[in-house]
């Protein structure tokens, strides 16, 4: 039987991490150089995609974020 992770840990197998309790990853097809100044960014302003990511998506959701035409 597997061992379960401590709440707010994450559990990781033999193919790498897994996501925490209620998250779920997400695969997204986005150029290599937005990719790569993003990451940028996340880490300046102390972040990472995960989260950006996560808040576009609510505010997309929500009506405040919308898509150019």
């Amino acid at each position: 039987m597997a061992k379960k992770a401590e709440p707010g840990k994450t559990q990781t197998n033999k193919s790498g991490p897994r996501a925490p309790a209620g998250k779920k990853p997400l695969t997204a097809i986005i150029d290599e150089e937005v990719i790569k100044e993003a990451k940028i960014e996340a880490i300046r302003q102390g972040t990472n995609l995960s989260r950006v990511t996560q808040e576009l998506l609510q505010g997309w959701l929500a009506g405040t974020y919308k898509l150019r035409q």
